[in-house]
């Protein structure tokens, strides 16, 4: 058996033989890139990718053959991040975004619920001089935004604890509105009930699903039957109004107090590290200096490889992404789309050349918006 430093020195060696390869195969690529400008082509073609994957192979040793496999994938999926990142630098015409002014000011902001629901205050938060008009649903506020009735309209997409609200993905598709702005928010729970009412007499306690989630484990502790109701300020004001003793609701100190209701126990959430992120969605796609981050939705062919081949091209490029997850299909069962952000910024060109390769190479690809991400002091402290 030959000494460890000996073998790392033949490897040393090794690496520096395939960077000069690298150097060269690269240096080809940009030829490639060159000669498409000139004359057109796309740069992914995936019948020449497998050729090349086919005659390679034959003859590698078979326990080798998913090793050099996803070596040459790696390879070639680089080859064409280069080139791409060449095309669109000397043509940037190739990639258009119809892109607008952001509105940081908008004169009406819709939100769902009802006064002081966790909606109701991000959006004070992110535009205090707006003027807020509760919906009774996220897809009336939606609604209301495509019709122009809403100059913005604020939601929550994702909450620490129980995860992605994926009825609001859904209608960023459906309606077709782009993300602006993002906001973070400590959300504490308390539990309220009506003047009289304490934990002997209260039977049932009542709040939006994703709340009733965030506190499931206080509420098993405490026996109470959970009620589903649209919105936490919602389920406030209806327990205030039938002046039921065995009802009590899980919402905002702000809303327990607007409502007229007695507070039994507040921060009843069951992890303390409970925050929601919310987000502005407006008619237009915009993009400003201060945007950090980028979200898109994409769909893929159903081919072996391609979810990691698609994911690989943000780190091809040296992106974070910091969410990810998957809708279904409506009319394709067993199929999905997927919704990604990253670190981004739509007028950095790296960010450019990372959408318009994703857009040359996934079946579809749509940009949800781009904005930055702020949050409210009890997050920062």
């Amino acid at each position: 058996m030959r000494d460890l430093k000996d073998v790392r020195r033949d490897i040393s060696a090794i690496d520096h033989e395939i960077l000069k390869l690298f150097l060269k195969r690269m240096k080809c690529a940009e030829e490639v890139s060159d000669y498409k400008m000139e004359h057109g082509g796309q740069v992914l073609v995936p019948s020449r990718e497998t050729e090349l994957m086919n005659t390679m192979l034959q003859d590698i040793p078979d326990e080798l053959k998913l090793e050099y496999s996803s070596l040459l994938r790696t390879t070639t999926r680089v080859s064409r991040k280069h080139q791409y990142a060449r095309m669109l630098e000397a043509e940037p015409q190739r990639l258009q975004l119809d892109l607008y002014p952001r509105n940081n000011d908008p004169k009406t902001v819709y939100y769902g619920g009802l006064p002081a629901s966790y909606a109701d205050i991000a959006a004070k938060d992110l535009f205090p001089h707006a003027q807020r008009i509760p919906q009774n649903s996220w897809e009336d506020v939606f609604h209301a935004v495509l019709d122009g009735k809403a100059d913005i309209g604020v939601v929550p997409v994702e909450n620490s604890t129980a995860g992605t609200v994926n009825e609001v993905y859904d209608l960023l598709e459906q309606y077709g509105l782009y993300i602006t702005h993002s906001h973070i928010k400590r959300i504490r729970h308390c539990i309220a009930a009506c003047k009289g009412a304490s934990f002997d007499t209260i039977k049932e306690v009542h709040s939006h699903p994703q709340a009733l989630r965030q506190c499931q484990q206080y509420i098993k502790q405490h026996n109470l039957t959970p009620v589903e109701e649209s919105n936490t300020a919602v389920a406030a004001h209806a327990i205030a109004q039938s002046g039921d003793l065995t009802r009590a609701a899980i919402c905002s100190e702000a809303a327990a107090r607007l409502y007229g209701l007695e507070i039994l126990e507040d921060h009843v959430n069951d992890a303390d590290f409970n925050q929601t992120r919310f987000i502005a969605v407006s008619r237009f796609l915009s993009t400003q200096e201060a945007d950090t981050r980028v979200s898109l939705v994409l769909t893929l062919p159903h081919i072996v490889g391609s979810l990691y081949g698609a994911l690989a091209v943000f780190a091809d490029y040296g992106v974070n992404m910091t969410e990810i997850h998957s809708r279904p299909l409506r009319d394709m069962p067993w199929n999905y789309c997927f919704y990604i952000d990253f670190d981004g910024n739509l007028l950095r060109q790296d960010t450019r050349a990372l959408i318009y390769q994703t857009m040359q190479e996934c079946s579809y690809v749509r940009i949800l918006g781009s904005y930055s991400v702020t949050q409210d002091s009890e997050v920062k402290a």
